[in-house]
């Protein structure tokens, strides 16, 4: 690959350290003529000079910096063997690579139910770079990148961006909601790498993979789901439901002493039977509203048992009842403690 006689100044390679954590990288000092350029399986190694690129070495192998390797320099004429900065070189991953993305600040989403929701969405992603001269005329040339991050900041920002308008069209062609959202999520995957391929691919990448795609909602929304969600697995209304989860919390509560598995089960087991008696109750009085009548009038002022309102004596403890007045022996209605005629059917009262 060297001229016959030509003596070979330096040699360059991609150091294991660094190459684990750029996507690129560039030899830290100009090439000259006759240095030597490392090439392995998983790289390419980009020549340029005065910003232009000259030669891509695409295959394995050690390559001297010479007009045999690089035809183009022997425009140049025979001054190039004296020139101190021939030219720089960029090496360039050609494996997959992996990266995060999420959303600085939350998107705005306009829900039918929820009105006005702020989200965040977090994922994985996989990319590579498929044109390595495109890659490097568009990032280094045009946009004067020159390190991994900036590159990976800018996938990150077409990420989100692609995000945001698949957000509006799911919600304009299906009505989409954010209670909807995890069953849209491997959808939301693929329309995410066929959005994104068009701007990647100006910039010689493409987006492989996107995985782990995960989308946050503001808590006070996220709570009003899972509510829906219990809701619906347990077969009770709102008013059920939150009567359930008043009577269980003394259950809960006693379950919380115990701690780890049973305070899960405890927990679970005070909410149930708050809800069984949630609807016992309702069921109750949907049956007195239907009927016309509650029997249940008063109380026993010893033992608090309930009773009719015409029972003179408590059914419970034997309480003499006396604190609604005299009642008639004769049709058991409640008078004044003063009357001495019931005010239902004018017969003496008799105490």
């Amino acid at each position: 690959m060297s001229i016959k006689g030509a003596k070979a100044r330096k040699t360059f390679h991609w150091a294991d350290n660094v190459k684990a954590k750029n996507i690129l990288y560039r030899i830290p000092q100009n090439i000259r003529y006759n240095d030597n350029i490392v090439v392995r399986e998983d790289e390419w190694a980009i020549f340029l000079r005065d910003g232009k690129v000259l030669a891509v070495f695409d295959r394995p192998g050690r390559y001297v910096v010479t007009t045999q390797n690089i035809p183009i320099l022997a425009k140049l004429g025979s001054a190039i063997t004296g020139v101190k900065q021939l030219g720089e070189v960029f090496y360039i991953h050609r494996s997959e690579q992996r990266g995060q993305f999420g959303t600085i600040e939350p998107l705005a989403f306009r829900d039918s139910e929820f009105g006005l929701v702020r989200i965040r969405v977090f994922g994985d992603f996989s990319y590579k770079v498929n044109d390595p001269t495109i890659f490097l005329s568009e990032f280094i040339g045009v946009k004067g990148y020159n390190a991994t991050i900036e590159v990976v900041n800018w996938l990150r920002s077409q990420l989100i961006m692609s995000f945001n308008d698949i957000l509006g069209e799911l919600k304009r062609d299906k009505n989409m909601s954010v209670i909807d959202m995890p069953a849209y999520l491997e959808e939301f995957e693929q329309l995410l790498i066929s959005r994104v391929t068009s701007a990647t691919g100006r910039y010689g990448m493409k987006v492989m993979k996107i995985v782990g795609l995960h989308i946050s909602l503001p808590d006070e929304v996220q709570e009003a789901i899972d509510k829906r969600s219990a809701m619906g697995a347990l077969g009770v209304d709102y008013i059920q439901y939150e009567t359930g989860k008043a009577i269980g919390g003394v259950g809960q509560g006693a379950a919380s002493d115990g701690g780890g598995n049973g305070s899960m089960a405890g927990m679970g087991a005070g909410l149930g039977a708050g809800i069984g008696m949630a609807q016992s109750m309702t069921r109750a009085i949907q049956t007195s509203n239907e009927s016309g009548s509650n029997p249940i009038k008063k109380s026993c002022p010893k033992c608090m048992s309930a009773m009719d309102a015409d029972a003179r004596f408590c059914p419970k403890c034997g309480e003499k009842i006396v604190g609604d007045g005299n009642i008639c022996s004769d049709c058991s209605t409640p008078n004044d403690a003063d009357s001495k005629f019931c005010k239902n059917c004018g017969k003496d009262i008799k105490s």
